[in-house]
């Protein structure tokens, strides 16, 4: 059995240490003026700009509701026949040039085993029963990721910061499936960490349902998994043996449905409706061989950090990811591991040198520059309604910008570090032997965590992890 280590409840003094209850009050305040502004926009604002193109719940729900209905009565979602129902809904046209640029059902059939319980409600009951759990789910995801800050009023800054993304509000609205599948590849990594392989795999083949967002997690963790083949061949074994048994299972249902779904997939790009941004960025030249150097990358940090810091290794990998895949705003949400890691590790940045905190400090400064463009717009607009429409696409520009200054500060880091045991600096380093317990002692905050573990070949097993900052 592989070992099973715990990680005990985040430490650290956190944001609130040293603010006077008037300042954690002003803060609280500025959160929730944030969070209400880019909903606003995100509702009124947005949607008054964007004319026809506006987002709405059928776009993001209707073709998995409508195909996986269709999946439960043994039928192809694939057919010209739901492809037309799809674009009569969504209004975008049934003539043959229409429906070759329309949304379509664009998953592997087996994506029924989650949504099953969606397609046998009616339309409208599967809205609000996909509203409540996309923010429940996303809401879970957070302390999956990395544990939540000890503190209260930490919890509640860290929230509201992840709710009030405009990625995040746009894919809440459409009920994006991208919000499950995050929280499904949190719980995936939250397993693996904790040592239970076998939940994990199982978990993780799901997640193949939404491949352009489960690749960026599982590659890192397979690396992990192999690198340490006795100890972790329960999480490959459990992810390939689960992920036979869904297209085994798919094939039964929908005979020949792989070959309709490649099909699919060819033509989202069409109907997808951008680009990548490698793509864009290097207008269209030299594509094939930057996007494979850029996996290369992913391959190379994800060996090096498997230990060190897996979840910088995952973070690495989303940020490669969300630049090869056509460029969707509601799949930014998958880039939350990289932002909680960036939290979690402000004081390490703060002791580098300039040039990497200035990279790291370019982030914040466009997810500040976002929330200051919204909640401006968003004021303008209640004072003199209509006015904010004028400037709306500003908040789109640093959308475009963030997972490009998200890679190139992570792509810094991972440069100018090193696996010697001096540099890992702030990792929490806990080694656990058979049948003993450790006591977890972080760099920067003292915090302690216990944990408990059993290797299997009876050595010592390494565990670190990060911290919130103090």
């Amino acid at each position: 059995m592989a070992a099973h280590v715990q990680v005990g409840p985040i430490g650290g003094k956190g944001v609130a240490a040293g603010l006077s209850p008037g300042r954690q009050a002003g803060l609280l305040a500025l959160a929730a003026l944030a969070l209400v502004s880019s909903w606003y926009f995100a509702t009124v604002i947005a949607p008054a700009g964007l004319g026809s193109h506006a987002p709405t719940v059928e776009q993001g729900l209707y073709p998995e509701w409508l195909g996986c209905g269709e999946i439960l009565e043994g039928r192809s979602p694939y057919r010209g026949e739901v492809t037309q129902q799809i674009a009569v809904t969504l209004r975008t046209g049934t003539t043959a040039a229409s429906l070759e640029t329309s949304p379509r059902f664009a998953y592997p059939v087996f994506l029924v085993a989650l949504y099953w319980p969606l397609a046998i409600l009616p339309f409208a009951g599967a809205q609000l029963i996909a509203l409540d759990a996309s923010i429940v789910l996303l809401a879970i995801s957070i302390p999956l990721w990395c544990g939540w800050p000890a503190e209260m009023f930490d919890r509640l800054i860290v929230a509201a910061a992840v709710f009030s993304g405009y990625p995040v509000a746009l894919a809440i609205q459409l009920r994006q499936p991208t919000l499950l599948f995050v929280a499904l590849l949190a719980v995936t990594v939250w397993w693996a960490r904790s040592g239970r392989l076998v939940r994990a795999g199982m978990v993780g083949a799901l997640c193949a349902a939404k491949p352009q967002l489960a690749v960026a997690v599982l590659l890192p963790l397979a690396l992990w998994a192999v690198c340490r083949w006795r100890a972790r061949r329960a999480f490959l074994l459990s992810l390939g043996g689960t992920l036979a048994g869904l297209l085994l299972g798919a094939q039964a249902i929908v005979p020949g449905w792989f070959g309709e779904w490649v099909h699919t997939m060819r033509a989202y790009s069409h109907y997808a409706g951008a680009q990548p941004l490698v793509a864009e960025m290097l207008r269209g030249h030299f594509v094939l061989p930057v996007s494979a150097l850029l996996v290369g990358s992913v391959l190379l940090v994800s060996y090096r950090f498997r230990d060190a810091d897996l979840l910088f290794a995952i973070s690495y990998s989303v940020a490669v990811f969300q630049l090869l895949f056509p460029f969707l705003i509601y799949n930014e949400v998958l880039l939350l591991p990289a932002a909680l890691w960036m939290v979690m590790k402000a004081a390490q940045i703060r002791r580098c040198g300039q040039w990497q905190q200035l990279l790291f400090g370019a982030t914040w400064t466009l997810a500040g520059a976002s929330a200051v463009a919204m909640a401006g717009l968003s004021l303008w607009d209640m004072v003199v309604p209509g006015s904010g429409v004028k400037l709306w696409t500003v908040p789109f520009v640093t959308a475009w910008l963030y997972p490009w200054a998200v890679f190139t500060a992570l792509a810094a880091w991972a440069a100018s570090r090193t696996l010697e045991p001096a540099a890992l600096a702030g990792m929490t380093d806990s080694c656990v032997g058979p049948q003993t317990r450790g006591c977890a002692r972080d760099d920067n905050s003292g915090a302690c965590a216990m944990a408990a573990g059993r290797a299997r070949d009876g050595r010592f097993q390494c565990v670190r992890e990060g911290n919130w900052p103090g």
